[in-house]
């Protein structure tokens, strides 16, 4: 891996760890997987179900560095770090995730790049706004037992039009593994399918 790349390790459900160019690390919603060696400068929870809020994981923090759960997210437009710009989406489903409890994230790396990170949820009425980001990574969850199944997944990943989009949470029993059968019945355009604990560069 180069050093002057961004960078985003999927470390397995729905636990995501990006490290820009610049060195900066955010985590979203922990839980996951290993790689919480790295020091913190942003955690970001979409809700606080346990599968999603585990910060204790990471025990190296920069100074400064930022938590913002949902609670803190909720009626919040953006919030604006220099290296990253984390704009706030909706998420949640019936009966399973409350719309005001939970939320999605869009992170705009200073490098320009940017990801979508759905948190729980099903199809909500920011789609199209999302669609309007041009979104470079978009990580849909698709369980079909607590979130969106597989086609509606499917079809929200064809409105928004992300150049990669990655299917992540794709079972609803956290004592699974990967399902890369599951995963790759993700058909969409630009699918990528990311396996615990494999890192890319943007």
């Amino acid at each position: 891996m180069s050093l002057n790349k961004d960078k985003i390790l999927y470390q397995g459900r729905a636990s995501v760890r990006i490290t820009t160019r610049d060195g900066k690390v955010i985590y979203v919603d922990p839980f996951a997987g290993s790689g919480y060696d790295l020091p913190a400068d942003l955690i970001l929870v979409t809700h606080e179900h346990f599968d999603h809020n585990k910060i204790e994981l990471i025990k190296k923090r920069n100074s400064g560095c930022r938590i913002i759960r949902s609670k803190d997210a909720l009626g919040q437009d953006e919030f604006d770090f220099g290296y990253a710009r984390v704009v706030v989406v909706q998420a949640g489903n019936n009966p399973n995730h409350s719309v005001d409890e939970c939320v999605g994230y869009v992170i705009i790396l200073g490098s320009g790049v940017s990801a979508y990170i759905s948190g729980d949820t099903s199809t909500t009425d920011d789609v199209d706004r999302i669609a309007n980001m041009g979104i470079d990574y978009a990580f849909y969850c698709c369980d079909g037992e607590y979130n969106m199944d597989i086609d509606e997944a499917i079809a929200m990943a064809q409105r928004i039009a992300a150049k990669h989009s990655i299917p992540y949470h794709v079972t609803g029993d956290i004592s699974d593994t990967f399902d890369r059968a599951r995963a790759e019945k993700f058909c969409v355009s630009g699918q990528m399918i990311l396996e615990y604990g494999q890192e890319i560069e943007l």
